[in-house]
């Protein structure tokens, strides 16, 4: 172990630095004189030591073994696309803080990150949806770890509050600019985007779709009404496109996951045409959303054709047509 000196301005000032477990600690703070930074080391190489040898006098864990545990369990237990943006934001968590110990880590830590995070992404000119995502996170890694470790009661993200967004109106495309999309479309990229025009379907429930859950006048769709919940099904009138046609299996079983043709194809577009704007598959969904409040059909109705279980969400979709 060993202490070293930091010239400053006003003198001398002296921290310490050594190897325990592979891992390098360094002191959070630097000391007036060598002697009173050996003294700290010292301390800190007795708290880790009793944490190595003595686990049950102080449960603890550290944050590369908890989130390697976390992210076992949301492989297990939940869809590739929730694990894959834990990952991505854990792995944030872990570069911004290091290897540390559960014990030592602060809400000023958690909430320094997500304030840096913001300002970051302000500077590019994107809202809080990334911060916020990251909180739920950390959230749940922490309630995590109190649950599976039987570690303090402590969440680091306590009080800690969710950031403002600015929510603006979905993008909501016009019948040519669909109709445009179209012509440069395939057979079966067509039929993907009247799909979600007539029924206004999400995208996984498209995916989903089988030519099994067409009947008669009507078609059943599946979804999740939170992660990690079992299909729910409901029913919708039949759309144009699917009237008179029979399917086995999927019929938008060439796409895994989200299609990207939709971007790439209006990209395209948009270079011979600025003007042209970038719409994804959930503006199709609120394209179908405000035709049907248009024609006077009721918003409890529409709240069950878009298989919403709260009326605030479905007059978020309500938006006027050009």
């Amino acid at each position: 172990m060993s202490c070293y000196f930091r010239k400053l301005s006003k003198g001398l000032k002296w921290f310490y630095k050594f190897s325990f477990d592979g891992h390098t600690i360094r002191s959070k703070c630097i000391f007036h004189s060598k002697a009173e930074a050996k003294r700290a080391e010292n301390d800190k190489y007795i708290e880790l030591d009793e944490k190595r040898r003595f686990p049950e006098l102080k449960q603890d864990i550290k944050l590369s073994e908890l989130i390697e545990a976390r992210l076992e369990e949301i492989r297990t237990r939940k869809s590739r696309a929730y694990h894959e943006a834990n990952e991505i934001y854990l792995d944030r968590l872990l570069k911004a803080l290091g290897d540390v110990w559960f014990s030592d880590i602060t809400r000023l830590n958690i909430n320094n990150l997500l304030l840096n995070t913001a300002q970051d992404f302000q500077l590019r000119g994107k809202g809080n949806y990334t911060p916020n995502a990251m909180l739920r996170v950390y959230k749940a890694l922490f309630n995590f770890s109190i649950l599976h470790f039987d570690l303090p009661d402590k969440n680091p993200c306590k009080g800690i509050k969710f950031l403002s967004i600015d929510k603006r109106l979905k993008y909501i495309p016009s019948d040519k600019e669909i109709d445009d999309l179209k012509a440069k479309c395939d057979e079966g990229q067509v039929l993907l985007i009247d799909f979600i025009t007539q029924t206004g379907a999400r995208i996984g429930e498209a995916l989903r779709f089988t030519g099994n859950d067409i009947l008669e006048d009507s078609i059943v769709l599946y979804t999740r009404k939170s992660k990690n919940s079992n299909l729910t099904p409901r029913k919708i009138p039949i759309p144009d496109c699917l009237k008179g046609k029979k399917f086995n299996g999927l019929p938008f079983g060439r796409w895994s996951e989200v299609p990207k043709f939709l971007d790439s194809k209006l990209r395209e577009m948009k270079k011979d045409n600025p003007t042209i704007k970038i719409w994804g598959w959930h503006s199709l969904r609120h394209r179908y959303a405000s035709k049907l409040s248009k024609s006077g059909t009721p918003i409890f109705e529409i709240m069950s054709k878009l298989g919403h279980s709260n009326l605030e969400t479905t007059q978020g979709y309500l938006q006027l047509l050009s």
